[in-house]
């Protein structure tokens, strides 16, 4: 931490409820009690009011406070690079909000040169390029009163849009877990109709609206059991093959809870336990030849349909 940064957080530690001495503040920095006391030598000379007492120690004389603006040049880097990837998403909303959260910081930002600096790094900081310059915005949906629905515990209603044929379903959710994937949010949480947990996509969702029913949030799955639960009625366990060059991607990014892993001499082998063959089909055509599926059957041959579908619209 340079010295520019090391003031600015200590201007903010001293705006604190309590009082600081040289020393904890040394300690806190990890400084020494010399280089403290030329710091607040430093805020005496541009008259900012930091107060002492001998009891207590240092502090911000009451109802003066530091500006919350005042990042360090890396941490507006990070807030820049947070913005440009929301801008690179399709969810149109999103993107606008975005844009007037960087409109607001560059406004407050105190110095030309940070403008400069933040302009420049937004030009020039490019998160999926495809996505920004090649996908087509839409809305999202109303992921701002779900965030507040989950903060609160409060459940919500909405009208669900059904992917068949469009009619409209009244549902009633205890919300638990907001997903962005790829280019859609979804919501999972408890159906208080259903009485189950199901997943909704924001997108589908009509005329969200906060109900004053409460629900608890003691007994609330973990998040990685919310991501990957499977309906064990319908759950079949899959064997794949993978390369040892993709078994790093697939790792990460398959949809499901990893049950064993086994290396062989040609490849990793992962098992795990999934509930909807055909989308984990289309899925695993993601690794083209670095997979091979050895369970169940079923994967196999559905594999060879889609292969054989692929052929047919060759020419």
């Amino acid at each position: 931490m340079n010295s520019t940064e090391r003031r600015l957080n200590l201007l903010l530690l001293l705006q604190s409820n309590r009082k600081w001495t040289v020393k904890d503040m040394a300690n806190h920095f990890g400084v020494s009690r010399r280089t403290i006391f030329r710091d607040l030598a430093t805020f005496s000379e541009i008259n900012l009011p930091v107060t002492y007492d001998k009891e207590g120690g240092h502090g911000m004389m009451k109802g003066y406070s530091i500006p919350p603006i005042m990042f360090t040049p890396k941490e507006l880097a990070i807030i820049q690079i947070g913005l440009s990837f929301v801008d690179s998403q399709v969810d149109e909303t999103l993107v606008k909000d975005a844009r007037a959260v960087q409109s607001k910081i560059d406004n407050v930002l105190p110095t030309e040169e940070l403008k400069s600096f933040m302009t420049d790094l937004g030009h020039k900081t490019i998160v999926d390029p495809y996505k920004m310059y090649a996908a087509q915005k839409k809305k999202g949906g109303d992921w701002f009163t779900i965030a507040n629905g989950i903060s609160q515990h409060f459940e919500v209603v909405f009208d669900y849009v059904s992917l068949k044929d469009g009619n409209k379903e009244k549902r009633q959710v205890r919300p638990y877990l907001q997903v962005y994937y790829t280019d859609h949010w979804t919501l999972i949480g408890y159906d208080t109709n259903r009485r189950d947990i199901r997943s909704f996509r924001l997108d589908r969702m009509k005329n969200v609206q906060l109900t004053a029913q409460k629900f608890s949030g003691n007994n609330i799955p973990g998040v990685k059991s919310l991501l990957f639960r499977v309906k064990e009625e319908s759950a079949t366990t899959i064997a794949v093959l993978v390369s040892e060059k993709e078994a790093g991607r697939f790792r990460t990014s398959v949809p499901a809870e990893i049950d064993t892993e086994e290396i062989r001499d040609n490849g990793q082998l992962f098992r795990f336990r999934f509930d909807n063959l055909d989308y984990i089909n289309e899925w695993l055509f993601t690794f083209h030849n670095e997979v091979k599926v050895l369970e169940p059957r079923e994967l196999v041959e559905k594999r060879v349909m889609l292969i054989q579908q692929m052929l047919r619209r060759i020419g």
